[in-house]
């Protein structure tokens, strides 16, 4: 009985061993290499629960598994007693795309490429790098990193870019030197690679550079635009001011500052509370300028959103967040500077209460400031918010006309009373 019990678990050994690999082609999607001869071989296919990972000396398949996935391993070799680990790594990332095919580079761009890979950080860390053909023509980097220190440590890498993405063969050791066995290993792997299906590298995509150009243009519009604009609009409004105070300035010299001539049309009292004001700063603010407003949040809603959407730079995210960060705190505080202003307009005068006297040519103000008399023609529109009318004399200033305050007159006939005037 014990003979049999014998042969049996020889037989079950014997079917466990072909997770050994011997000697056998190892092929993938479009490559393939010769399998190092007697090594445990593990890969990312392979079942969680499988047996192979205790055969091999795996404890936690699970954090190998991950391990496969974070760093691309498609092929994990390892010997029996631990000592020699090898893993083919495939990985698509910009830059391998760029390239494509190693072997179509200019010699200048390769000795640029070569330099770029494994820097060492300090003199315990020495790197010799180099380039290797094997027999089939394919282009391998051949990078051999030691490491001494309290830790020592080395790393042999066979690698090559084709078909736009990266392979590399990679072995290290921990503590102990890499014997020349080990290397031969790697070395044989990387000669008996070949590709079987080779791409022909596709026409540059110019897509990127466009779209960079757009976003480019978008951030550029979203803050050249504001400042040409506004010293624009700025400019426009003065020359109103100047043209409608210098006829204001011939008009009282020819009839002097508080002269009205005619029996009152409209008499209203408007008081201008601190609620009121604010109330104004808002229409201003929001609503007299809401095609401007809502081309500077389109604009930076879409820069923004372009700026993530699009594979930009770092630097032009931040920059388009930036910008509508920006925006956004003036948007928000924009009725509080107007609000300000207007509480400083209101308060030139004697009291807080707006005293009109509407005549057929003109109209007296009073009480906010000194009483005046006032043309109609200097007037530039009218607006109404809820019980209000503004009686704008210019793009950010307005009198302030109350529904309710009428001593003289109905308020409906008023608005249509002062809006025959504007267009006259």
């Amino acid at each position: 009985m014990k003979k049999i019990l014998s042969v049996l678990t020889a037989l079950l050994l014997t079917v466990a061993l072909p997770i050994m690999a011997f000697a056998e082609d190892w092929v993938g999607v479009d490559f393939q290499f010769r399998a190092p001869d007697g090594l445990y071989q593990l890969g990312p296919g392979l079942e969680e629960n499988d047996p192979a990972w205790a055969l091999a000396g795996v404890g936690d398949a699970a954090a190998k598994l991950k391990e496969y996935q974070e760093m691309g391993v498609v092929a994990n070799f390892l010997s029996e007693d631990g000592a020699t680990n090898i893993s083919v790594m495939q990985k698509e990332s910009r830059e391998s795309g760029q390239v494509f095919d190693l072997r179509l580079m200019e010699e200048e761009d390769k000795a640029e490429f070569l330099e770029s890979l494994a820097k060492a950080g300090n003199e315990d860390v020495s790197i010799d790098k180099g380039w290797y053909e094997n027999e089939a023509g394919l282009l391998f980097y051949r990078i051999k990193i030691d490491v001494g220190g309290e830790r020592e440590m080395h790393e042999l890498i066979y690698g090559t870019i084709m078909n736009g993405y990266s392979l590399n063969i990679d072995i290290h050791t921990l503590d102990t030197a890499m014997t020349p066995e080990q290397e031969e290993l790697v070395k044989e792997m990387a000669d008996s690679m070949v590709f079987t299906n080779i791409l022909e590298k596709p026409p540059e995509d110019t897509s990127a550079a466009f779209n960079t150009l757009l976003l480019l243009i978008l951030l550029l519009a979203a803050v050249a635009g504001p400042l040409i604009y506004v010293p624009i609009k700025s400019r426009i409004d003065k020359k109103k001011k100047a043209r409608l105070t210098e006829q204001l300035s011939q008009f009282h010299k020819q009839n002097g500052k508080d002269t009205a001539h005619g029996d009152a049309v409209y008499i209203n009292e408007t008081d201008c509370t601190r609620e009121a004001i604010r109330r104004f700063s808002y229409y201003q603010a929001y609503v007299k300028n809401i095609g401007e407003l809502i081309f500077g949040t389109l604009l930076c809603i879409v820069t923004v959103c372009a700026a993530f959407l699009i594979d930009s730079v770092w630097w032009m995210k931040l920059a388009a967040v930036a910008v509508t960060v920006y925006y956004a705190y003036k948007l928000i505080a924009m009725p509080g500077a107007v609000e300000k202003i207007q509480i400083k307009v209101h308060s030139q005068g004697m009291s807080k209460t707006a005293h009109y006297t509407f005549y057929n040519d003109v109209f007296r103000v009073s009480g906010i400031q000194s009483a005046n008399v006032v043309p109609y023609f200097q007037l530039t529109e009218v607006r109404r918010c809820g019980q209000y009318l503004y009686l704008y004399y210019g793009p950010d200033n307005a009198y302030l006309v109350d529904d309710y305050g009428f001593q003289l007159g109905e308020s409906g006939e008023f608005e249509k009373f002062i809006r025959g005037k504007l267009q006259k």
